[in-house]
């Protein structure tokens, strides 16, 4: 081979060295770029996501309140009731209870 197709072969793989760091240096800030883009896209993701968790939460709380509160007053409806229903026997659970000591005792 010549001198001068040597010169050219080694400037190729000088050159080729160069572009291979250059391509190197770009893949490494490529990567470093991509995983900053990522660090923040999985960050905004967590915010929103504890975000909607929050609303749905408190949601899922002022739903079980009321759910509380409607069975709360159901509960005071029915005792109401039942209180109504024995005061109307009352008189009878009375007679009845009087009618039994009286017979005991005869």
């Amino acid at each position: 081979m010549s001198k001068e197709a040597i010169l050219h072969i080694r400037e190729a793989e000088d050159q080729a060295a160069v572009l291979c760091r250059v391509a190197e240096e770009k893949a490494a800030e490529l990567r470093e770029r991509v995983k900053a883009q990522g660090q923040a896209h999985c960050a905004a993701v967590r915010e929103n996501t504890e975000a909607e968790y929050a609303a749905v939460l408190a949601d899922m709380r002022r739903r079980a309140l009321a759910l509380e509160e409607k069975k709360r007053l159901e509960a005071l409806e029915e005792a109401d009731a039942l209180k109504e229903a024995a005061r109307e026997r009352i008189d009878e659970a009375i007679r009845l209870i009087v009618w039994e000591i009286v017979e005991k005792c005869q």
